[in-house]
């Protein structure tokens, strides 16, 4: 079985190198033509949870190079699903299938637009990795019991299914099967609703938010309105059926950054309309109210705006401003 990973940053750099250190083969597709080159020249650079190795796989920037793939991962952030998506149409197989293990809703809606709903695969990964350097990503799970969920939309078991979850395993990421995927996507999603944006906006860490009691309070009425959600829309959470339980264990074991976090960072725009904006959108469709998730949407949405655009506009000065309001201040 020939894979593509669409995508290489941590979480598809993490994949790709683990399935291909396991014997797969594995090529790796991204835009970021220094970060190829570097993978390409001294191998893949996987720390963290695994070891510390380098990991030799090819690398390129255009799908055309990558032949044809019986199998697609797209592990581009949600920003870029469609690209991923049209990249994907490319490289696959005739009887080729592609999964998403991305964060948020929407992707698999995207890919199934571009691809055909009969070509894709759903999944949910409870690993987590983060970007350190070009050809560069750091396995920061806590376990390697943590779990890659992997699904057919209707629900049913096939041969497939069992072949990717097989693939992911054999690269020590604990690939399962499950028969409620829509399930487990809404279960990460309210998982991510509660702890993404709190942790972007406060630069507070999982561990650290969940042991203060105003950000811990903000957590749980986030959850209680994408909870709500979840149950009108007659969906079984899974595989935590009592996300409150679980997130407030989840969280005080943890000392990682969330991908939003990540991104915040590192100046990238986030993923928070297929979040918490996802929740605000079923909400008003359902005739529901969701004030806490819309409230904190527009905070990230607002942080993220301004970060762009001073990346771009030297307009105000805003150092300068800075600068003149503390000495204001220490005059005053």
């Amino acid at each position: 079985m020939r894979i593509c990973i669409i995508g290489a940053g941590a979480m598809g750099g993490l994949y790709g190198g683990a399935m291909a250190e396991a014997g797969a083969d594995v090529t790796l597709l991204d835009i970021r033509q220094d970060h190829v080159d570097h993978i390409n020249r001294d191998g893949l650079h996987i720390t963290g949870l695994t070891g510390d190795r380098h990991v030799r796989l090819p690398a390129t920037t255009d799908p055309a190079a990558v032949g044809k793939a019986d199998l697609v991962f797209v592990q581009t952030d949600i920003n870029a699903t469609r690209a991923a998506a049209e990249s994907a149409k490319a490289v696959l197989a005739d009887n080729g299938c592609a999964i998403t293990l991305q964060n948020g809703i929407g992707n698999v809606e995207i890919l199934a637009e571009v691809l055909g709903a009969e070509r894709v695969l759903a999944g949910v990964s409870y690993h987590s990795a983060a970007l350190t350097g070009l050809g560069a990503t750091r396995h920061s799970s806590h376990s390697l019991e943590a779990i890659t969920w992997v699904g057919e939309l209707d629900g049913r078991r096939s041969q497939r299914v069992d072949m990717v979850a097989a693939a992911i395993t054999g690269g020590r990421l604990n690939g399962q099967v499950t028969d409620n995927i829509v399930g487990v996507l809404w279960g990460k999603l309210i998982h991510n609703c509660a702890l993404n944006p709190i942790c972007a906006i406060t630069g507070l860490r999982m561990g650290q938010m969940a042991r203060l009691e105003e950000t811990d309070l903000m957590q749980t009425k986030i959850l209680e309105e994408a909870v709500a959600v979840a149950k009108a829309k007659n969906i079984t959470l899974a595989p935590h059926p009592d996300p409150f339980a679980y997130l407030k264990d989840y969280c005080r074991l943890k000392y990682t950054q969330p991908s939003m976090q990540q991104h915040m960072e590192s100046g990238r725009q986030t993923e928070i309309d297929a979040i918490n904006g996802a929740i605000v959108r079923e909400a008003d469709a359902l005739g529901m109210a969701a004030p806490y998730n819309h409230a904190i949407s527009m905070l990230i949405k607002g942080r993220e705006t301004h970060m762009i655009a001073s990346t771009h506009d030297t307009s105000p000065d805003w150092a300068a401003l800075e600068a003149a309001a503390r000495g204001e201040a220490a005059g005053g």
